[in-house]
């Protein structure tokens, strides 16, 4: 039976991308709910700051006194740029692909199998995409700064600006399980760190690695919180066998305060080790006023006329050797727009 092979436009594939469920993102939902395109490779951010100021007391009969300044300040980021590409090699489309029946081998056409081949790629194209996405996102969010390095792509580093001292790293006999050491008083006072820094703000979450949270729920302090008999206390935590996902809900610390567990990882690109995003002896203190931002710079494409696009996917063919190529491209960055609304810790040895 011959192949008639019909090269998707643009508005195809981007009707297949969308169709693909995209992979669980905890860290880019957490705090990067806003998407803004940039027409140019350069992504620019300014920022405001206006204080705290109490207006000035005077007697009626003088002149008003000017309380109005604005200082600001301009960032400009160049996002990194990702492109998988992939052929549809010819001869898949005649081998039985995985899903087809074993009592049925030509249940599916070649035709067909050539269509479901390019979703295939699409959906592979999506996933590692959104996980770039998810690993900006949790780097921004965990260390205040992205390092990108690859193979074909020069090491360099993009700081949001993060105060210093919203990454802690607890020395010996500070650690959490240690004697004397009190975990509830540490987050309180990272809370309140977090709270009065420049561009800061309230915490309403607190994510942990896996190795925290069995010492952080056996923590006699954390217990007492679970007291019903005792008042003032609003803590309500699973402490019993949970679902085993890699991101779990456990309950509340506090009124205010979420306690997750993250134990999801991603395969690096270049060694193939599997990764923790977050450090399994590490914690996280996030708040709503991070405001992070999922920029997308310019596709750098004569095919999609250098617009602002978060993916744009093509195909073309070639005739020797013949073979069909799919690629998508994307130039994202997460953007926090207040760092300092976030904070590390590592808090086992």
């Amino acid at each position: 039976m011959p192949i008639t092979v019909n090269l998707y436009d643009t508005d195809a594939l981007l009707g297949l991308y969308r169709e693909v469920p995209a992979p669980s993102a905890y860290f880019r939902d957490l705090a990067f709910n806003q998407v803004i395109t940039f027409e140019e490779e350069y992504i620019d951010f300014q920022k405001i700051k206006e204080g705290r100021k109490l207006a000035p007391l005077v007697v009626p009969t003088v002149q008003g006194r000017a309380v109005y300044s604005e200082a600001s300040s301009v960032t400009r980021l160049k996002p990194a740029y990702v492109k998988p590409k992939d052929a549809v090699n010819p001869a898949r489309v005649i081998r039985r692909r995985p899903s087809e029946s074993l009592f049925s081998p030509n249940s599916l056409s070649p035709q067909a199998r050539y269509n479901a081949i390019i979703g295939d790629i699409l959906r592979v194209h999506r996933e590692t995409i959104d996980r770039r996405e998810e690993w900006m996102a949790a780097r921004a969010l965990i260390d205040g700064k992205l390092t990108l390095s690859g193979v074909d792509y020069p090491t360099r580093v993009v700081d949001f600006g993060r105060a210093a001292n919203h990454t802690v790293v607890l020395g010996v006999g500070a650690r959490w399980g240690d004697a004397g050491v009190k975990p509830m008083t540490d987050i309180q006072t990272w809370i309140d760190r977090v709270r009065r820094a420049d561009f800061g703000g309230p915490v309403n979450r607190l994510t942990v690695g896996s190795s925290v949270l069995p010492i952080l729920l056996a923590d006699a302090d954390v217990q007492k919180q679970l007291d019903t008999q005792l008042r003032g206390s609003s803590a309500d935590l699973n402490t019993g066998l949970r679902s085993g996902e890699y991101v779990e809900y456990i309950g509340k610390l506090g009124p205010n305060l979420e306690l997750w567990v993250n134990s999801d990882f991603y395969e690096d690109p270049d060694t193939g080790t599997a990764t923790p995003y977050l450090d399994p002896k590490s914690v996280l203190l996030t708040g709503p006023n991070v405001m992070g931002v999922r920029c997308f710079g310019a596709i750098l494409d004569e095919k999609a006329g250098f617009n602002a696009m978060a993916v744009f996917p093509k195909m073309w063919s070639q005739q020797d050797p013949s073979a069909t190529y799919v690629m998508t491209q994307s130039a994202p960055l997460t953007v926090p727009v207040n760092p300092n609304n976030s904070l590390t810790a590592q808090v086992l040895a």
